[in-house]
């Protein structure tokens, strides 16, 4: 099984990485975050300059809400995911090749658990680009808080697995690519900002914050690590794999 499951994942990663897409995304997600990196060091080092006193310079560059590394880049990964996860499934309806797999001693379980095992090793593709600007501020930064930054990179990949899942599963309902990505955007979308609506009303506000994935996330960018939040990201990737 485990075999099975590692081959569909292989297969997937370099049917992924033929096409420019992957690489792309790759590419604008690291000059994205790395922009973002200067700009948060270029602001410390002009307020050191004026003699400001520094503090909290590590929350500053990663968790800062205007700007900083991690809350800006969780905020725009429901827009690459769904480029990635469009054409996991409905490929293979479209093409026919969805009946090849069925005629192979391979069951559903485990082409849906490698095709998300190929998402999972992307996503770790994107946390380690993240994770070479955690070593440069670890070098640069005096009393750098490298467990709070290690707690914001376990929930920005928790939450590229949560819309991985959910990508799959848009994918699985349709045989176009394109109708496949549409939906999974306006979906990703919906939980992303389904947090931040109604909050005037006790009883809707526990409901849209139990619905937003980005606000779980916003736990780990803090240095939080919650049992809740663990146990709610596993639910939502285990809920859409199993209806896909």
């Amino acid at each position: 099984m485990f075999k099975m499951i590692y081959n569909i994942a292989r297969t997937e990663l370099q049917m992924l990485f033929y096409s420019p897409v992957a690489w792309l995304i790759l590419v604008v997600f690291g000059v994205q975050s790395g922009m973002l990196f200067a700009d948060q060091l270029a602001g410390l080092v002009s307020a050191q300059e004026m003699g400001y006193d520094i503090q909290g310079s590590t929350i500053s560059i990663f968790a800062n809400r205007w700007g900083g590394v991690f809350t800006t880049m969780q905020n725009y990964l429901y827009f690459y995911i769904p480029l990635l996860t469009m054409s996991l499934v409905s490929k293979e309806l479209s093409s026919g090749s969805i009946r090849l797999l069925y005629s192979s001693p391979i069951t559903n379980t485990q082409i849906i658990v490698g095709k998300f095992f190929s998402m999972m090793i992307y996503g770790l593709i994107m946390i380690g680009i993240l994770f070479l600007i955690t070593l440069c501020s670890w070098a640069i930064v005096k009393d750098f808080e490298l467990s709070m930054v290690l707690t914001g990179l376990l929930g920005l990949y928790l939450l590229i697995c949560a819309y991985a899942a959910i990508g799959i599963f848009m994918s699985s309902l349709t045989s176009y690519q394109i109708v496949a990505a549409v939906g999974t955007l306006v979906i990703l979308t919906c939980l992303n900002f389904v947090g931040g609506l109604w909050q005037d009303i006790p009883v809707v506000q526990e409901i849209t914050w139990w619905l937003s994935l980005s606000g779980r996330a916003k736990t780990f960018t803090a240095g939080l690590i919650c049992s809740e939040d663990v146990v709610y990201f596993g639910v939502v990737i285990g809920l859409f794999l199993t209806l896909s």
